[in-house]
């Protein structure tokens, strides 16, 4: 509530304060004092309420990237969600036994792996918008131009051809970064779908021999290493794309 909030508010908290101190200075009974406080309080609130404050806004929350239609990462993106609903279609399929109980246990992990990809596609997304503001064409002939002038340069104009060519630079070394940065997305958002789609598979497989002898933990516990190799390489290029673009 609004008037909750500003009885809270530390000046209202500081000005009850000192105008309870003040009755009690002047020799009120201290449950009177302590009257006066509230009372002050509770009609510096209701003002601040009345009169239209406006209450601090909350930090909203950080938004996902969107992921462009028709895409390579929108692409990517779809196969691994489609292989998340697979893989949660087998587990809902399994019969009770060990192999159901480790599928569902990774049922979560395969979530998350996912939301991971979201994120990576998100930002693969928005690295493609910023790399199409950079014309790397131009930006290569004004440096080769840039250069041939120097050559012939007086020494007055030579600082602000230097600087200018540090300019031009610096777009050459955004453009550079940016399509690293794009080219690893993109191959770590395929890695990922492919990891996923033959998780899936390998999973149908077993759940079909779910009354062979030869299914032991072991067999079991190889569909684990699987997904774990999929998603700490999906974590990794998030970790490694956030710092090489910060």
């Amino acid at each position: 509530m609004r008037f909750v909030r500003e009885l809270a508010e530390p000046w209202g908290l500081l000005l009850a304060a000192t105008s309870a101190g003040a009755a009690w200075a002047v020799q009120l009974p201290v449950v009177a004092a302590l009257g006066v406080g509230v009372t002050v309080l509770a009609a510096r609130a209701g003002i601040a309420v009345a009169s239209g404050e406006k209450p601090v806004a909350e930090p909203e929350e950080r938004t996902l990237p969107d992921v462009e239609p028709g895409s390579p990462e929108a692409e990517w993106l779809r196969r691994a969600e489609a292989a998340a609903d697979g893989f949660e279609s087998i587990s809902d399929s399994l019969d009770t036994g060990p192999l159901a109980d480790r599928v569902a246990d990774m049922e979560p992990v395969v979530r998350e792996t996912v939301d991971t990809l979201r994120r990576l596609a998100g930002r693969t997304s928005a690295t493609g918008k910023a790399l199409a503001r950079v014309d790397a064409s131009a930006v290569a002939a004004e440096k080769a131009r840039l250069r041939k002038e120097l050559k012939t340069a007086d020494d007055d104009i030579r600082g602000d051809l230097l600087q200018s060519l540090e300019a031009v630079q610096a777009q050459e070394d955004v453009h550079a970064r940016l399509s690293s940065a794009q080219r690893k997305l993109l191959a770590q958002l395929r890695s990922g779908a492919l990891g996923l789609d033959g998780l899936v598979a390998r999973a149908a497989e077993l759940s079909a021999a779910t009354g062979d002898a030869l299914l032991d933990t072991t067999t079991i516990g190889e569909l684990s290493d699987q997904l774990e190799g999929i998603r700490r390489g999906v974590v990794e290029t998030e970790e490694a794309t956030r710092r090489s673009l910060s």
